[in-house]
């Protein structure tokens, strides 16, 4: 199996696994009354999703063959849900893990791409290190906000479907990572 192979598996199983344990901390800080941060949560692992999609293709053609995530991704539910813990400290791990996949994942599985001369896998990598960052910035903003006792009110936040970046505000402009249209963003809205 070549590196970029391999890179483009283990982001897949990162941005799997990241997907479903933010769907749990979505639905640990609801319970917690917590709306806001709910919301985030929810928005970011669909932006995850996107990661997925966008490796899978990125795998498929780097092999020729069709890639799926069920051949790539084995972690059990009862793992994920061990890693639950309360609002504050999952906003805490997840901004570390969007800081390792911004500072060292992605920056290292760039340079493999690059180095073999992989377009394909390259932009793939490049998309989801920049929303990786904006993830995590979000996550330590809410963090903040959180810790000092600010309120989180959002009814809805957007993502974007071509590289996964987040907006807390309607986008009225081109996606500042991929370049895309606003109409590229769907709209994720509270759902309590």
């Amino acid at each position: 199996m070549s590196i970029l192979e391999e890179n483009l598996k283990d982001a897949i199983r990162g941005e799997s696994n990241a997907r479903r344990k933010y769907q749990l901390y979505a639905e640990r800080a609801k319970k917690e009354g917590l709306k806001g941060i709910s919301l985030l949560f929810e928005a970011v692992s669909r932006a995850e999703s996107v990661h997925v999609k966008n490796h899978l293709k990125a795998l498929s053609v780097l092999t020729g063959r069709e890639a799926l995530v069920e051949d790539i991704v084995q972690i059990t539910e009862e793992e994920l849900n061990n890693l639950v813990g309360d609002t504050r400290s999952n906003l805490a791990n997840a901004m570390e893990g969007e800081r390792h996949e911004f500072k060292v994942m992605y920056k290292t599985f760039l340079k493999n791409a690059k180095k073999e001369g992989q377009n394909v896998v390259e932009l793939t990598f490049n998309l989801a290190r920049q929303a990786e960052n904006i993830h995590r910035k979000l996550f330590s903003r809410f963090l903040t906000r959180l810790e000092k006792n600010k309120p989180i009110d959002l009814g809805e936040i957007h993502v974007c479907t071509i590289c996964g970046n987040v907006e807390l505000s309607k986008p009225t402009s081109n996606c500042p990572i991929c370049d895309h249209s606003p109409k590229f963003f769907d709209t994720i809205r509270a759902s309590f």
